[in-house]
């Protein structure tokens, strides 16, 4: 037998004509909306990615050189390099990719090691405006391939820092904490509280972290319940990207879960996850990520999303929704002397968008003709 790699997967003829169509439908809005495509390499130095993804997660190798490269495992990375070095024009810059990147991860459902991501980039500018619309370009992409029943959770990262500034705590008890919280493990938080001493209103703040979702209510009981400056300027600054989103008509869409952590840590500010009803998992995050242009030398604001699309195959599939138009198939059968006549009969065909396929009688003999919508013989 032949097997292949854990995390990787074929895409067979009608999966992957799915596939393509939401890549299709994801670039259509994309662009509608100001985008310009682009496309960096497939690998890089490993410098540039190691600086944000630990080095075990990339797939690594050398050159003839010695020099060690890695494949991509986030393209936004790629855009913060290529945006700092050769795109240092006018502001704000509207970019937007659909590529495969590769990350080594533990393998688990719904996470492959190598999958696609369509997603967007708005650089240069750093006002509540950018970031709605960023959430409302997520929304009308997944809305543009026929998803329903999703909604998009939106946070801050701030609400992290400040819950763990000042404890004292190491990395690896931080991303204990941080898995605690994605988990919304209530009786973990309480015992992490409890084991590390954590008294006042820093446990106070903890144990009701997790606690802070649902509708535009949280942002008024978080502001009950948190009075310092800083956190006051950030559910400000949520509120007023939410009326923004209610101007556009999105707020169906739009939950509130101030507890949210990233995996990636480069995000700074507003972060979301778009989350499908039956699937376990986020098909979309984003947020903003003003820190990570800087890395490559230029401090530029910015915010994006990627979105997999293989878990929106996923969604799609649960959902019973076909996202494939039913072409018209035509089997042309003819005889040889009739090859010419019936090759500019598949042309005419083809122009009016039909799928032809021509066989001449001796090969049509073995062609199921029940997969056509119409038969067309030349011979008679």
């Amino acid at each position: 037998m032949i097997y292949l790699p854990d995390g990787v997967q074929d895409f067979l003829p009608e999966e992957y004509r799915v596939k393509r169509k939401i890549e299709e439908k994801f670039r259509e809005v994309f662009i509608k909306f100001g985008y310009q495509e682009i496309m960096p390499p497939t690998f890089e130095y490993s410098d540039n990615f190691s600086v944000l993804f630990d080095e075990n997660n990339l797939y690594r190798f050398f050159d003839k050189k010695g020099n060690i490269l890695a494949l991509r495992p986030d393209v936004t990375t790629q855009i913060a390099r290529i945006v700092s070095t050769k795109l240092k024009g006018s502001f704000p810059l509207k970019l937007c990719y659909v590529a495969n990147v590769y990350r080594y991860d533990d393998p688990q459902v719904g996470k492959m090691r190598e999958f696609t991501q369509a997603g967007i980039e708005l650089i240069g500018t750093n006002h509540e405006e950018s970031d709605a619309e960023i959430i409302t370009v997520a929304i009308e992409a997944l809305k543009s391939i026929g998803i329903e029943d999703f909604k998009v959770d939106v946070g801050q990262v701030e609400f992290f820092k400040r819950a763990v500034e000042d404890l004292e705590l190491q990395n690896e008890e931080i991303n204990l904490l941080r898995e605690f919280l994605q988990q919304k493990n209530q009786s973990a938080i309480e015992e992490f509280i409890n084991d590390k001493g954590i008294r006042g209103k820093k446990a106070k703040f903890l144990s009701e972290l997790p606690l802070l979702f649902g509708g535009e209510e949280v942002l008024k009981r978080a502001k009950e319940l948190y009075d310092t400056p800083k956190l006051g300027e950030t559910i400000d600054y949520l509120e007023r990207v939410y009326r923004i989103l209610k101007d556009f008509g999105m707020e169906e869409y739009i939950s509130f879960d101030l507890g949210m952590v990233q995996n990636l840590n480069y995000y700074t500010g507003i972060i979301f996850r778009c989350f499908v009803k039956g699937i376990g998992y986020a098909i979309c995050t984003g947020g903003r990520y003003d820190g990570l242009l800087g890395i490559f030398g230029e401090h530029i604001p910015a915010t994006g999303f990627a979105i997999s699309v293989e878990r929106s195959m996923l969604a799609l599939q649960k959902q019973k929704k076909d996202i494939i138009d039913k072409s018209w198939r035509v089997l042309i059968k003819y005889k040889e002397n009739l090859r010419s006549n019936a090759y500019k009969k598949a042309t005419l065909l083809r122009g009016e968008g039909k799928i032809v396929e021509m066989y001449s009688y001796e090969k049509a003999k073995h062609v199921d003709e029940n997969s056509f919508d119409e038969i067309i013989d030349m011979g008679e």
